[in-house]
């Protein structure tokens, strides 16, 4: 995990404009050799020139590049002759006048006492006489009036009543004679249960048939009868690398001479007639299976352009099957001449 770096005071951050000196480093390192090579060209004694020489570089290369405690030089150097100059003893003098912020401030009034009289006088005529008026805003008034002595009265937990307005008198009515509707007891009787009886009949008895099941062998379309021969099995069919596993198929395909077919397609099928694996011979006639069957009866179907095979039926057990020598029949073709004669009446 990396560490956050440390934050850094981008306010005070000076450019480095002479290889990686700021400006004022580059100045007060150059002052110092300036007043060195001052003090090294006047004609005093070497015994006076040349220490203040040295001390004039030595400054200005430590104001330059040697802080102390974080701080460059030249600020000790300010606050050092500032808390030379600045005065360490102070005198306290009692003071009998109070400061204007301790005081209360009163307020003033430039209006006369007459002016002020009349002019409370006449606000209070304009409120009788607007308290007289019966329009919207006195209703609106009056109600609020009542709603903030009701609030008083909750703070101060004094009810106090509200103003309420007086409805219109109305002449009484005579009240309406409501009709009270006569009900007449009827006597209901209770309801007996009921049980339902039900009747079972047997049911007529029904001619039981007999049934009779046949047995029909499975037909799988496109298939033609033909004849097969049992697997011959030699060990001279047997592959370069023989099977180690289990129902693995491996064999040869050669003719009846005992010559090699190369490019032979091999079909394994089950004992429905459903084709399981596709094989081809090699160059040296022989077919390797990739991966076991399953324990069975299998048939091998091969073909090849100018020979006949016949089926080849075999049963994995569980072991290993041994090499399956296929032979096959070369066709012998014949070509028949037609010859036209002609036909003499």
């Amino acid at each position: 995990m990396e560490q956050h770096p440390i934050p850094q005071n981008i306010s005070s951050y000076q450019f480095r404009l002479v290889g990686d000196m700021t400006l004022k480093q580059f100045f007060q390192l150059a002052g110092g050799f300036l007043v060195g090579l001052i003090f090294y060209s006047s004609p005093l004694i070497g015994i006076i020139k040349w220490p203040f020489a040295i001390f004039s570089v030595i400054l200005g290369a430590a104001m330059a590049f040697v802080p102390l405690e974080e701080r460059p030089l030249e600020k000790w150097i300010f606050a050092f002759f500032k808390a030379i100059y600045s005065p360490t003893l102070f005198k306290w003098k009692k003071t009998t006048e109070t400061p204007k912020f301790f005081l209360d401030e009163t307020p003033t009034s430039n209006i006369p006492a007459s002016q002020s009289q009349s002019q409370d006088a006449a606000l209070k005529t304009y409120l009788e006489s607007t308290r007289g008026s019966t329009g919207p805003l006195a209703k609106l008034e009056m109600a609020e009036q009542g709603f903030l002595a009701a609030l008083t009265g909750i703070f101060a937990g004094v009810k106090t009543p509200v103003a309420k307005e007086e409805a219109p008198a109305t002449a009484p009515t005579a009240p309406k004679k409501l009709e009270i509707p006569v009900t007449v007891p009827v006597k209901i009787s209770p309801l007996l249960p009921t049980h339902l009886v039900v009747e079972e009949k047997p049911l007529p008895i029904s001619l039981t048939t007999q049934i009779q099941t046949q047995h029909v062998n499975p037909v799988i379309a496109g298939e033609e009868i033909v004849s097969t021969k049992e697997a011959i099995f030699s060990i001279d069919a047997t592959p370069p690398n023989p099977p180690t596993y289990p129902n693995v198929v491996v064999g040869q395909v050669v003719d009846e001479a005992r010559r090699i077919i190369e490019g032979a397609i091999m079909e394994v099928r089950d004992e429905y007639g459903r084709p399981i694996r596709a094989l081809r011979s090699n160059k040296l006639g022989h077919f390797v299976a990739v991966t076991p069957l399953d324990s069975g009866i299998y048939s091998i179907i091969s073909e090849k352009d100018g020979y006949q095979f016949m089926p080849v039926n075999f049963e994995a057990k569980g072991d290993i099957i041994p090499p399956i020598l296929v032979e096959g029949r070369k066709l012998v073709e014949t070509s028949v001449q037609e010859v036209n004669q002609p036909i003499v009446n």
